[in-house]
């Protein structure tokens, strides 16, 4: 029986995971916006049902949501406040992505196909893991971090909150620790641990500027 779910932003990441939630065996209600400009409108043949203000102000507890913004921050604050009304985010998990059996996932996790979770990893709350990415045996990420398509975080390393990884990033498995709201650039190889907010680019990777 497909369970019923409703998406939180009209963005085109929004698309993804429209076809990530179909892929999963969702049906999807409607979108909500967050103001009314777009209302009567839809994305992919799904209407835009509402704005998310006025959503806080219905029954949502029991009801699964998406929340499709590519922004870490902005997606975590969201995903916590429906959970707090006791809306349930569900992990969206593509039937052709591999999930160890002993790994540990938070909620409201999007794990894309073709993507690795192996052997004992834990992953927060909110985390987008894309495309061909793998997160290595023993690895942690925390709350709301994205690993862009062919980001791998090695063996035993941990990300802070918020961490983003562009496409083909890698962390090698040094049991390395990368720092809350750090920024990974895409083909970048991290060689070293790094406090938070820190922005970081090259190989070997180095620091070229803090996240304002």
């Amino acid at each position: 029986m497909q369970k019923d779910l409703y998406l939180i932003g009209v963005g085109n990441y929004t698309e993804v995971i429209i076809e990530l939630a179909l892929d999963c065996g969702f049906n999807i209600k409607g979108l909500y916006h967050y103001n009314t400009d777009r209302v009567g409108e839809s994305v992919m043949g799904f209407p835009i049902i509402g704005c998310t203000e006025d959503l806080y102000t219905t029954e949502i507890k029991g009801k699964n949501f998406a929340v499709t913004m590519g922004n870490n921050k902005l997606r975590n604050e969201i995903a916590s406040k429906l959970r707090c009304f006791g809306g349930i985010t569900p992990n969206l998990i593509h039937p052709r992505a591999f999930i160890s059996p002993s790994a540990v996932l938070g909620q409201g996790c999007f794990v894309h196909l073709n993507a690795k979770i192996s052997t004992n990893c834990k992953l927060g709350n909110d985390c987008v893991i894309d495309f061909n990415s793998l997160v290595a045996h023993h690895a942690t990420l925390e709350d709301a971090c994205y690993m862009s398509s062919m980001a791998m975080v090695g063996s035993y390393c941990s990300l802070g909150k918020r961490v983003l990884l562009g496409m083909n990033a890698l962390v090698i498995p040094l049991k390395l620790s990368i720092g809350d709201d750090c920024i990974i650039g895409a083909k970048s190889n991290v060689t070293k641990s790094y406090p938070e907010k820190c922005v970081l680019v090259g190989n070997p990777a180095r620091k070229i500027k803090e996240v304002n």
